[in-house]
């Protein structure tokens, strides 16, 4: 077996949903891989791989703490990475003894910055993979927490060691890194067709089905009532208590292959993630969108959606009063815009990770 570490950043699903389509073109193409993952995104999510990996729950980052999908909470994030980064030395000293046990051969990161740090002091190769780095996003919050700095050379100094980066659709700056190499969307694809899909799930036939996708912080402030006057729509979506109403079905937070509700789905209600944008593109799924102006990667994510699908803007105070129905309308009667796109970023990162094997 040739074993090696992949480091998924546990903010939010995303970075551990697209890992995991690397990973599945990683064991298609060497199948004598053995995969270590180093992360805090929940075990469940990678329920769907049909091969036994490594899992250790682990914090290797911090991300951007919130109170949920829409709210950051900035002052935390500085805290917890200060926190963080005291303990780097005994942090490292932990995860080089893991990669001499396991004999790790290459590491894989999305795309907490010290990975590659402990890949250099290893003396092994590193991949990144990601469409922005966390150095970035933090440099947007200088003006009000200006300790960051400190913190932001340190982790552009650990991402500078990353033997190779390979750049997703809409990336951000990701000038940091020396070695660069685009890929294109790396996306979950259903193998269903709308009706199995529906059928997959107890959903209307013939209804117009609404995916409420908020990630995985979720949305409580929302007012699910609201939606049971919106006999228009029959509304799907995860989290908080299962229950199905007479429009409104809520499923449990863990659901195997995700996206088949996305292709049960005739629109998305979403804010801006790199993994709600790629599904809804890959599945061409019309995505209504809400803003998210204090997280640095929203205009790069919204550049993607304007030009790679049918989508609608709906204001936060909109969303959050539960005023679907008039937004929805608009965006369902929009001239449909599917331009054609790449969709095999996962196997072409196979390539490029097993070419420095």
């Amino acid at each position: 077996m040739i074993p090696i570490a992949y480091y998924i950043s546990g903010h939010g699903y995303g970075h551990g949903a697209r890992s995991c389509q690397v990973m599945l073109s990683l064991k298609k193409s060497c199948p004598e891989l053995e995969l270590h993952l180093r992360t805090t995104v929940p075990h469940w999510i990678f329920q769907d791989l049909p091969f036994p990996a490594s899992y250790e729950r682990r914090a290797v980052d911090v991300g951007v703490v919130q109170e949920d999908c829409l709210q950051l909470k900035i002052e935390e994030t500085f805290r917890g990475c200060r926190n963080f980064h005291d303990r780097l030395p005994d942090f490292m000293e932990e995860e080089l003894g893991f990669i001499v046990r396991h004999k790790i051969r290459l590491v894989v990161g999305d795309i907490p910055p010290v990975c590659f740090e402990i890949a250099q002091a290893a003396g092994l190769p590193s991949v990144a993979i990601g469409n922005f780095s966390w150095d970035w996003i933090y440099r947007a919050y200088l003006p009000e927490f200006p300790s960051f700095i400190s913190l932001i050379e340190e982790m552009e100094g650990f991402y500078r060691k990353a033997t190779l980066a390979l750049s997703l659709p809409f990336s951000c700056d990701l000038g940091i890194f020396p070695h660069q190499k685009p890929i294109p969307l790396i996306a979950r694809i259903s193998t269903l067709d709308k009706i199995e899909a529906r059928k997959r799930w107890s959903l209307p036939a013939t209804a117009q089905v609404i995916l409420l996708s908020f990630g995985g912080l979720g949305l409580k402030r929302f007012p699910w009532a609201r939606l049971l006057r919106s006999k228009s729509f029959f509304f799907v979506t995860t989290g908080g208590d299962p229950r199905k109403d007479d429009n409104l079905l809520v499923l449990p937070d863990v659901v195997p292959h995700y996206e088949d509700l996305m292709r049960a789905a005739d629109a998305v209600v979403s804010k801006p993630g790199y993994g709600v944008v790629a599904d809804a593109i890959s599945h061409q799924v019309p995505i209504l969108y809400t803003a998210r102006e204090d997280f640095p990667e929203y205009p790069f994510l919204v550049e993607a959606i304007e030009r790679w699908a049918t989508s609608e803007l709906i204001p936060q105070e909109e969303l959050l009063a539960g005023n679907l129905e008039p937004y929805l309308e608009r965006l369902l009667a929009k001239k449909r815009n599917w331009p054609a796109v790449s969709l095999n970023g996962a196997e072409i990162s196979a390539r490029e990770i097993i070419s420095l094997l």
